[in-house]
């Protein structure tokens, strides 16, 4: 009878329980795994930076360039565009040019720190990560999907089952119905140990329609 070297043996089953204990089986667990892939160092509570951004939109409207700037610290968002210019800063805004209700205001800080800073935006306390994972495929690549409940929203985040980076995701207004958008990320910008999506492709759900593209130029430290 063959003999089993009780050290290989040994080592056998301990990297066979590690690469068991590797694989995400939560919804949680697998956006736990993405923002080690996005964010390793846990950098996105601290950034203070600058971003500065090209829309690029159907025929028949111009492009805008645009810049915000957020201190995750302090909670500070600013906002630049040709004739606008505010801050916000907790629930308080100050407008420095232009004009813009305060209620749009903190929707808009809210917009941006929520897409620019997914997936780390996943782990918010009010924030509930369904247990199932599904698999979809999408645009020929066989996604995990993990499913995000929100109480107006209801989002969709496509994982690549290799590496856990997000190449997309997904929203529904009215889900029954499929009216939603979707929008594909291209590309990624190495910033202070960041890997941030550069491009953001944005279609509806119903309908193929082009909405437009947000490029990112440039990440300026501050």
């Amino acid at each position: 009878m063959r003999k089993i070297n009780p050290l290989l043996a040994f080592l056998a089953i301990l990297c066979s329980c590690k690469k068991s204990e590797q694989i995400p089986q939560t919804g949680r667990e697998w956006i736990e795994k993405s923002i080690s892939y996005h964010d390793p160092e846990n950098a996105w509570t601290k950034l203070k930076a600058s971003f500065v951004i090209q829309d690029s939109l159907p025929p028949g409207r111009d492009s805008r360039f645009y810049e915000f700037s957020l201190d995750n610290s302090q909670g500070k968002f600013v906002y630049r565009i040709a004739g606008l210019h505010y801050l916000v800063w907790g629930d308080s805004v100050q407008v420095f040019e232009g004009e813009i209700e305060k209620e749009r205001a903190l929707r808009m800080r809210n917009y941006y720190s929520y897409l620019w800073g997914l997936p780390m935006k996943l782990m918010d306390q009010e924030t509930q990560i369904e247990d199932e994972v599904r698999t979809e495929n999408l645009n020929g690549k066989t996604y995990s999907v993990v499913r995000v409940p929100y109480e107006k929203d209801i989002w969709y985040f496509y994982l690549d089952p290799q590496t856990y980076r997000m190449e997309a995701y997904k929203f529904y207004q009215d889900e029954p119905n499929s009216k939603g958008e979707i929008i594909y990320l291209e590309n990624e910008v190495d910033f202070q140990g960041m890997k941030i999506p550069q491009n953001r492709t944005w279609y509806r759900t119903e309908t193929p329609e082009f909405l437009g593209t947000d490029l990112l130029l440039e990440i300026k430290p501050q």
